[in-house]
């Protein structure tokens, strides 16, 4: 596949932090976890800072972290079905419309891929990546696409129309950090073919990574207690689909996932490395996806620099090369002013 090439300065044009409203969508797995809930809901009550054109529905399966850990399954509550897990993403975010007294943006909102990739250069067609290739070429500036899931939807309209790359800056929370010792990740881990057409394509693109960046956006249960239940009809069920899930068998859930995937070879530890305790665990959830949203809303909370853009491996590692063009890479999260900023936007939603 043959890509519109940008020049350096134009590349750094598009990367430049956003300081102005911008026009954006979303790509969520909605229904995944717990957190793109919150980040659709973070940006559609920032229209100071967003100005939302459509918001995509993208599928998920567990088998991803089944194939890790040589499993038949996981033992967090997640569909092991990609095709169910992209109609429950829908229905969730019609149902988040609902809860914002948005279901005017009804229309706006698509069905992405049902499924992933099986040739890097072959498009997976879907309401979605054709909706995405129409509002890049309609839209009066660069449009924001905000990745908060597997990236099937944005690579597949890439490849349906790849000029539209000129016009566009991705901002995906994936992988691990560059010094990580792999990239193990859901969102680019389940389609790595999609992951590596986004990554080789030369889209502007600011990657959020996971472990030590957007890992620091954890909360418990008592926070949004305080914060955000009984405030709004969309904070309480935010509150409530949280802490319905936080317990002690799962927060040892969560430990035995991290330790067998995302942690993976941090340690030298051999068997004894397993994070396991004989005491009480003090279980929190990390909003992860918020990320991506707080750094088009100010991209101070979101400390970034250009980088050369990796290479993706098939065993999901990164291969840098100096020669490579740059994109945006995310470093930390202040945390406490992100999170204190949606927690403010999510009081004020209807009652």
């Amino acid at each position: 596949m043959k890509y519109p090439v940008l020049t350096a300065e134009e590349r750094r044009q598009r990367l430049e932090p956003p300081r102005k409203k911008i026009h954006a969508v979303i790509d969520s797995d909605t229904y995944n976890e717990v957190d793109d809930q919150f980040a659709i809901s973070y940006a559609m009550l920032s229209p100071e800072k967003i100005e939302m054109e459509a918001v995509y529905a993208a599928p998920f399966s567990s088998d991803f972290f089944a194939r890790l850990m040589q499993t038949d399954g996981v033992a967090i509550p997640m569909t092991g079905d990609l095709q169910e897990g992209l109609e429950l993403s829908y229905q969730e975010i019609l149902k988040l419309m609902k809860l914002l007294g948005r279901e005017d943006f009804n229309d706006r909102v698509f069905r992405g891929s049902e499924r992933y990739m099986t040739v890097k250069d072959e498009p997976v067609d879907s309401d979605a990546a054709r909706d995405l290739v129409k509002r890049v070429h309609e839209c009066e500036d660069v449009l924001y696409v905000i990745a908060i899931g597997e990236i099937t939807n944005v690579a597949s309209a890439i490849l349906m129309d790849p000029e539209i790359i000129k016009k566009m800056v991705v901002v995906w929370l994936s992988g691990q950090p560059l010094y990580w010792p792999h990239a193990i990740e859901f969102n680019l881990g389940q389609d790595v073919l999609a992951s590596q057409v986004i990554l080789d394509s030369g889209v502007p693109l600011v990657l959020v990574p996971c472990m030590s960046v957007a890992s620091y956006l954890s909360v418990t249960g008592p926070e949004l207690e305080y914060h955000i239940k009984g405030k709004s009809k969309v904070g309480t069920y935010l509150c409530e689909t949280v802490t319905s899930q936080m317990s002690q068998e799962m927060a040892q859930n969560w430990l035995d996932l991290f330790h067998q995937t995302y942690c993976a070879g941090l340690d030298d530890y051999g068997e004894e490395g397993a994070p396991t305790t004989d005491s009480m665990l003090s279980p929190s959830r990390i909003i992860w996806d918020i990320s991506t949203v707080g750094y088009v809303v100010n991209p101070n909370w979101c400390p970034s620099a250009l980088v050369p853009t990796p290479r993706l491996t098939q065993d999901l590692k990164w291969e840098q090369d100096e020669t490579r063009h740059e994109m945006r890479l995310v470093r930390f999260i202040y945390r406490d002013a992100l999170l204190g900023d949606m927690f403010s936007k999510l009081q004020k939603a209807p009652k």
